[in-house]
C-alpha cells in the first residue's frame, strides 16, 4: 500500500510483516527535501529511504519514498519534515504524520 500527502494526519492499520510506502513530492533542486523525524520504532521498521528525481526539466518535482514494515503489535507515529537541511533554525515548510496501528 502507498500513502501520500492526502493521508497526512490519518491512522492506518497494518498486520505484522506487511510493508507499505510513504511517497511525498519534493523539489530538491530548490534545496527542500523530506526527512524522517520519527520512524515508529520498534513497532514499525524503516526499510528504505530514497529520492526519485524528476526525469523532465530541471527544477521539476520528484518524490521522496520511504518504505516501512510492520514489525510488532502496537501503535506508532511516523513523522516527516520538509525543509532545507542547512537552515537549522527555520521551521519546516511542510510536515507529514501518519499513525500506524499494527495487529
Amino acid at each position: 500500500m502507498q500513502y501520500d500527502e492526502r493521508s497526512n494526519g490519518q491512522e492506518i492499520s497494518a498486520k505484522i510483516g506487511e510493508e507499505f510506502e510513504v511517497a511525498l513530492s519534493e523539489t530538491r533542486t530548490s534545496g527542500y527535501q523530506w526527512s524522517v523525524t520519527e520512524k515508529g520504532e520498534p513497532i514499525v521498521e524503516l526499510l528504505s529511504d530514497t529520492t526519485i528525481a524528476n526525469a523532465g526539466a530541471v527544477g521539476g518535482e520528484g518524490h521522496h519514498l520511504s518504505r516501512f514494515r510492520a514489525a510488532s503489535p502496537g501503535e506508532a507515529k511516523l513523522a516527516f519534515e520538509y525543509s532545507r537541511p542547512w537552515e537549522k533554525s527555520a521551521k519546516p515548510t511542510r510536515t507529514f504524520t501518519l499513525k500506524v496501528r499494527v495487529s
